[in-house]
Parts: structure tokens; C-alpha cells; sequence
């Protein structure tokens, strides 16, 4: 049984939570670009790669920062508008070996704590959102997982 969810109460969870992360991650960011240029990681011999090591992690928060910018603009550009399938912009209830509330959105990897429950942001790239697209409430669905075959039923779409 689904129980109704206020989206407009799921939207305003799911921006916190990402202006924190990106808080969070630009952090990270400015302490990786550092080390690499630190005197502390001159390479003192030439297996020592902690510069090396710093520019990866430096360049993977890059990543990471430019896909939550995007997630933010498109959170602040979002109509909210009611869906009937399930499709980038619905809140989607799911019913399988445990009960999840999922978000479409472009860019994936966020979550936040709404009424005791989290919901996660997850794009259609993913391997969930893939099997999701287009689907109806009360849909049925199977999705691949590193623990084999798990069969999903749409609960409801907001």
C-alpha cells in the first residue's frame, strides 16, 4: 500500500542535502588541488607518487562537483508538475525485496532523508532508471544486480 508523498516536501530535501554534498565535495576539492602542488608531495624518489595520487583524486572531485552543479541547476528550473509515468522529474514508490523511493532527475547519486524515508536521485542511465522509463504504476519490472535478477513493482508516481 502506498502511502501519499508531498514532492514539493521531497524537492526541497533532495536540494538541501545537495547543496551539502556539494559543500562537502568542493572541500575535498580545494585540499586535493593543494597537496598537489605542495611541497610535502615532491616525489622524493620515483616510486613516490602522492602527487600523482592527489591530481587523480583532485580531478575525480572535479568530476563529481561539475555533476552536482547540474543536478542543482536542474533542480532550480524544475516544474513541478505531477507525472503519470515514470520518467526524468517523477518521484517514483517501489515495491521489491525492500520498499525505495526514487527520483528521476538527469544526473544520479544524491539522496535525502524525507519523513523517516530516503529517497535517492537516480538518472536514466542508470540500470534502474533504464528499466523504469516509461513505466505505469503497478508496472512490474526486473532489474540485472551483482546478486542476480531482483523483480520490482511500481507502487505509485508523483
Amino acid at each position: 500500500m502506498s502511502v501519499n508523498i508531498d514532492k514539493d516536501a521531497v524537492v526541497a530535501a533532495l536540494r538541501a542535502a545537495l547543496e551539502a554534498e556539494l559543500a562537502a565535495v568542493e572541500a575535498v576539492a580545494a585540499m586535493a588541488r593543494d597537496e598537489v602542488g605542495s611541497d610535502q608531495s615532491k616525489a622524493e624518489g620515483k616510486y613516490d607518487t602522492r602527487a600523482t595520487e592527489a591530481s587523480y583524486l583532485a580531478r575525480g572531485q572535479a568530476w563529481r562537483i561539475d555533476e552536482l552543479q547540474r543536478l542543482r541547476a536542474w533542480f532550480e528550473v524544475l516544474a513541478p508538475t505531477p507525472r503519470m509515468v515514470a520518467e526524468v522529474g517523477a518521484l517514483v514508490e517501489l515495491v521489491g525485496p525492500r520498499r525505495d523511493l526514487v527520483f528521476l532527475a538527469p544526473v544520479g547519486g544524491a539522496s535525502a532523508e524525507v519523513g523517516g524515508r530516503t529517497v535517492r536521485v537516480i538518472s536514466p542511465s542508470s540500470p534502474l532508471g533504464q528499466a523504469l522509463a516509461e513505466l505505469e504504476a503497478g508496472d512490474g519490472f526486473e532489474v540485472d544486480s551483482p546478486a542476480g535478477e531482483v523483480s520490482w513493482e511500481i507502487a505509485a508516481i508523483w
